[in-house]
């Protein structure tokens, strides 16, 4: 019996550890298109990437001027634009009891006011980034001109 079993745990795991790849391999190829895109707006900071690194993606942070409108903006066209961590850890009630203030991480602070997250799941299509993208531009270039 515990052969089994051991069997039919093997043949999961090895089902669940293919959809793994798949997952994580299509979140790296939409964050690394998103990357591509995005850079050409001097508005937007993508985090610098280290090669030797595999990143997962499970979320896809970038930083954006502007960001609350950018968020609201993207919203209002259907993009599921999130803010993830809007309040720094020194400032979390957490943390509390170590007696920072704001003020005391400043850089800390200024990333938690321009992070955003889109969408970057292995279920998006190139033509739904596509339009993330273009919605992305369209806010910028409304705001110059």
């Amino acid at each position: 019996y515990n052969s089994r079993l051991d069997s039919i745990q093997a043949i999961v795991a090895n089902h669940l550890l293919k959809k793994i790849d798949h997952i994580t391999d299509s979140r790296i190829r939409n964050a690394q298109f998103f990357d591509k895109e995005l850079r050409k707006i001097p508005e937007i900071i993508i985090p610098k990437r280290d090669p030797e690194i595999k990143q997962v993606f499970h979320i896809y942070v970038i930083r954006a001027k502007d960001r609350d409108n950018l968020q609201k903006f993207l919203i209002k066209n259907g993009i599921d634009a999130k803010i993830h961590y809007p309040v720094p850890m020194h400032l979390q009630p957490a943390a509390a009891k170590l007696g920072y203030t704001e003020g005391d991480f400043p850089v800390a602070e200024e990333v938690c006011k321009s992070v955003i997250s889109l969408p970057v799941h292995e279920f998006i299509t190139r033509e739904q980034q596509e339009y993330v993208v273009k919605k992305v531009r369209e806010f910028y270039d409304e705001k110059r001109n």
